[in-house]
């Protein structure tokens, strides 16, 4: 079964719907992020209320009780998905976004190429042919990677008021930025940072519900799939960059965390070119 994906453009239908329906705190089983262009309005997320000023974005995690009321009609769009219909990299990225739920953002050329993207995956999102699905996927990951330097300032200027668990994990993802290509075990980070196995364990699992292992692998995994994309290295070159002196290890490894070959991979996310905005035509 197809994992959940849907995307709905905050209009005057929308509006009048949350306004006319008696709207109460819910939950979802499933993760939101709304895309806030024009409009004000409260949002509240554990009954803790936000004022929102447009553009903003807004993550909503699943199972998060939340309400979100527009003052007036609002222009944008919110995105459901399952937490499994990220690929892995885009999953890296909602990482951050969970630190900063609430994103403020000026109105410059990332909100113009943000708002363009969202766009692009409506219309996408209204095809039905195969193949839309793969590029739904890459569209949502870029979206989330667009906003990412964003999401990790804002994280960063909350970073006072977060768990120590929190704390530890965000160390692990610097000292893994800075070593995943030659260090894949769980031993040198730890000893990097100063704390137990069972420590970092315990900070990854309360911030992401994963392992240790799993982020390197992952982490591994997406500056993989950025030089197969974003570079012209063989992939013989790529596995020896990110420390595989066997290619064929290195292609085992990555289907099988992507179910894909690497040069399948790379052929097919060729194949996927979003049209040239009109903004950008017009300059």
């Amino acid at each position: 079964m197809d994992s959940l994906f849907s995307v709905w453009p905050l209009d005057e239908r929308s509006n009048l719907n949350w306004r006319m329906g008696e709207p109460v705190p819910h939950s979802h089983p499933f993760h939101q992020v709304f895309f806030v262009i024009e409009g004000t309005g409260s949002h509240w997320v554990d009954g803790e209320e936000t004022r929102i000023h447009g553009p903003w974005v807004m993550l909503v995690a699943k199972g998060k009780k939340h309400l979100y009321l527009p003052d007036i009609q609002a222009e944008g769009w919110m995105f459901d998905f399952d937490e499994d219909f990220l690929d892995a990299d885009a999953s890296w990225v909602f990482s951050d976004f969970l630190a900063a739920p609430n994103l403020p953002l000026p109105k410059d050329d990332l909100c113009r190429q943000a708002s363009d993207l969202a766009r692009l995956i409506w219309d996408i999102g209204k095809i039905k042919a195969d193949g839309t699905r793969a590029a739904l996927r890459h569209l949502m990951s870029a979206f989330l990677h667009l906003l990412q330097p964003r999401i990790r300032e804002e994280a960063a200027s909350r970073q006072a008021h977060h768990t120590t668990d929190f704390k530890l994990f965000q160390a692990f993802l610097r000292q893994l930025d800075a070593s995943f290509a030659s260090e894949k075990e769980v031993e040198f980070y730890v000893r990097k940072l100063r704390c137990t196995p069972r420590r970092l364990a315990s900070a990854c699992r309360a911030v992401l519900g994963k392992t240790p292992q799993n982020l390197i692998i992952e982490r591994c995994m997406l500056e993989a799939k950025r030089l197969l994309l974003h570079s012209d290295l063989s992939i013989q070159q790529i596995a020896a960059e990110l420390g595989s002196e066997d290619q064929s290890n290195f292609t085992k490894a990555f289907r099988k965390v992507t179910g894909e070959t690497p040069s399948g991979f790379r052929k097919a996310r060729n194949l996927v070119k979003p049209p040239p905005s009109p903004l950008d035509e017009s300059r």
